[in-house]
């Protein structure tokens, strides 16, 4: 798990690496935490205006180009609520996880220390692994959302410059 420089290192500075090391993941899964949960905050705000945008597009339905249905204007609407969706469905895996006990009558016999510092390094480990798997999936919905609506608005604005032009008569 943790390397040692020289080769040869007293157990007291093993102690010292081995505690800096749990320092080091517990600073980096807070961190991850932290991103999650701003990840998630942008995705219920962008649910808010996806749904507020999708208002003007079906009361204005008859005055879309006459070659694009409903269905075709609102499926980008839909591609982003469902990525939007993805990106806040909650992915925490039992596998892995130190156990969180709540419970109304908690007894002392449930919070239990770890077993040793290599265990807990590795539990760790693991729930940074989790973490970073978890941000990713997050992150690669956001894009997917965001991106989409980029097109969709971009494509919308030809479309409308499209019809107005001379050239659509």
């Amino acid at each position: 798990m943790i390397e040692e420089l020289d080769g040869i290192a007293p157990a007291a500075a093993r102690q010292v690496l081995a505690k800096d090391a749990a320092a080091h993941y517990r600073v980096v899964i807070g961190a991850f935490t932290e991103t999650i949960q701003l990840s998630d905050f942008k995705a219920n705000v962008a649910i808010v205006f996806t749904g507020i945008m999708m208002g003007p597009v079906v009361a204005f339905r008859d005055k879309l180009p006459h070659f694009v249905p409903l269905s075709v204007a609102l499926a980008p609407f839909l591609i982003v609520f469902f990525c939007l969706l993805i990106c806040l469905y909650p992915r925490y895996v039992s596998e892995g996880r130190v156990r969180f006990v709540i419970a109304r009558n908690a007894h002392p016999s449930l919070f239990l220390g770890p077993e040793s510092e290599e265990i807990e390094l590795e539990k760790l480990q693991t729930l940074c692994a989790i973490l970073s798997r978890i941000l990713y999936w997050k992150t690669l919905m956001l894009r997917i959302s965001f991106y989409t609506c980029l097109l969709t608005v971009a494509a919308m604005t030809a479309l409308v410059f499209y019809e107005a032009s001379p050239i659509a008569k």
